[in-house]
């Protein structure tokens, strides 16, 4: 693979401005095109991080025949993530696939199929499990910082304004907290308790948009760790976690954006893991990419195709145990 590694952005949101951020900072990248539904947004984007206006494009299919992209960023809404994933993977693109990575565990099962058919690289863009505290929570952890783990906890919510045409609160966008971010605690979990818990409870509470707008989770392991899970876009939260152990507990906050750990022993020891972002948080799992593909590998050992496959399938035993009658 050539030096200069250039991207390609589907979606010109919010998430797809921050992941633009990051690639213009790091070095031996390149952003080398953008796709929006509409060219104006495409070129508007262009114009903010310097992308020519000849690879500003007004469709998808445009920006995956460019011969010149190594891999793209999906950054649409929840719903088109499997098409437009599929679409560049045929075209030989390596994808990252913003979270959630398809709207059901069958949705992922065939993109993974395809990747796997054209031998291209594809992985969530689950940012949690790149971030260097994480990353060394979870070593930690594993080396029996605080004993066995009992119990994990975390939560993730805010207070959205009510716009029934809006993502969040319509159903044909993928709308609802679940999926927008209680996929961050789900993933969280499973990070470091594992992707097949022994049983899952839920309660989701749905609101007059059909979306659910309040989620609660309990996990349970087979060696009797337990995960409690709350999301919401109901109410402001902590967006805390924390891990219980035989030996002490951690304390992460802001979890799903970790730059610091507390970690405190029952011996009485105290210790704070400090990792401030370099950028703003995606370089994270974006140099992941770059690495693996460099490597010849077609997914990260990071955030497996397998971890993406399971952990769909809680979310879609969450859902079909919450059905609206």
């Amino acid at each position: 693979m050539k030096n200069i590694f250039r991207w390609g952005i589907i979606g010109a949101g919010n998430i797809a401005h921050r992941f633009a951020t990051a690639v213009k900072q790091l070095d031996g990248m390149e952003l080398a095109g953008i796709a929006a539904r509409e060219k104006t947004r495409a070129e508007q984007f262009g114009k903010e991080f310097d992308v020519p206006q000849e690879r500003c494009y007004g469709s998808y299919e445009e920006l995956v025949a460019n011969g010149q992209i190594d891999a793209v960023y999906v950054a649409t809404l929840h719903p088109f993530h499997k098409e437009q994933a599929i679409l560049a993977l045929e075209h030989g693109k390596g994808v990252l696939c913003e979270k959630p990575v398809t709207m059901t565990k069958a949705e992922i099962e065939e993109v993974v199929a395809i990747a796997k058919r054209e031998n291209v690289f594809f992985m969530e863009a689950m940012k949690t499990r790149f971030l260097p505290v994480n990353i060394q929570l979870r070593k930690l952890l594993a080396e029996g910082i605080i004993g066995e783990i009992k119990s994990l906890r975390a939560e993730l919510g805010f207070k959205a304004e009510f716009d029934p045409k809006g993502r969040l609160y319509d159903i044909e966008k993928g709308g609802g907290a679940l999926l927008d971010i209680g996929i961050y605690p789900v993933s969280y979990a499973a990070y470091f308790l594992g992707n097949q818990p022994k049983y899952v409870q839920s309660q989701l509470t749905y609101g007059v948009t059909g979306v659910d707008e309040s989620d609660a989770i309990l996990l349970g392991y087979e060696n009797g760790a337990t995960a409690q899970i709350y999301s919401t876009i109901q109410a402001n939260t902590h967006k805390e976690a924390s891990i219980l152990g035989t030996k002490g507990r951690i304390h992460i906050p802001l979890f799903s954006n970790a730059q610091s750990a507390t970690i405190i022993l029952d011996s009485g020891k105290e210790r704070t893991l400090a990792e401030p972002y370099e950028i703003n948080g995606f370089e994270y799992e974006i140099r992941e990419v770059v690495r693996c593909m460099k490597e010849g590998l077609v997914e990260s050992p990071l955030m497996t195709w397998k971890d993406s496959i399971e952990i769909m399938g809680m979310i879609d035993q969450i859902f079909a145990a919450n059905q609206l009658k």
